[in-house]
């Protein structure tokens, strides 16, 4: 007597797909007003129940967190320096700076002043600094100047954004860029951090 057929494994049926993702967490973020951001509004806004949120961030500080690593990421060039890129690597990630951070209201002041402002940014402090030093910095002055850089380009980026620049001349960010340049390969009293003359 032959035994019946043995009836087909069936394939598991996935469950639904998930909803949330960092990348949707960070974009719905950033259509909000950081400063009072909160779990619940990004919940209602994402269309999800806030214990859904958690399950990706920790809190409000670990949202936080992730928009600025997130930031981060969309502003770093995407090859390292090297002694031939180095001042075009500096000028990329300057305008990379000014426009994502121009779309984003409040987001330069908060770089500037905020808890979150070293979340994800080792890398690209890291980049900046070896491209100083590729232009002819030592690593002490190197530092320095990327602080002085990273400054320059927030404070800029938050006035303007604040509307206090005078209307007549208008101001170019180039110009900025300029000045940040023409004074690193400018040549220092003395000392070893001096840049080489191009």
């Amino acid at each position: 007597m032959s035994e019946a057929p043995r009836p087909a494994l069936r394939t598991p049926r996935l469950g639904r797909p998930a909803r949330l993702d960092p990348d949707r967490i960070v974009a719905a973020a950033l259509t909000m007003d950081l400063d009072t951001l909160t779990m619940q509004a990004l919940a209602e806004r994402l269309g999800v129940a806030t214990s859904a949120l958690y399950r990706w961030v920790d809190g409000r500080e670990g949202l936080l967190d992730l928009v600025s690593r997130r930031m981060a990421e969309r502003i770093t060039p995407a090859a390292p320096p090297t002694a031939e890129t180095w001042r075009e690597w500096l000028l990329d990630l300057a305008r990379s700076v000014h426009r994502e951070f121009r779309a984003i209201p409040g987001f330069a002041t908060r770089m500037l002043t905020g808890p979150h402002r070293d979340a994800g940014h080792l890398p690209i402090e890291e980049g900046a600094v070896a491209a100083f030093v590729l232009g002819g910095a030592d690593r002490e002055h190197a530092q320095q100047y990327w602080y002085v850089f990273a400054a320059a380009l927030l404070g800029w980026t938050s006035i303007e954004e604040g509307g206090r620049f005078p209307v007549d001349p208008p101001m170019d960010f180039d110009v900025l860029l300029d000045v940040l340049m023409r004074g690193y390969l400018a040549e220092p009293p003395e000392g070893p951090h001096r840049p080489p003359t191009v």
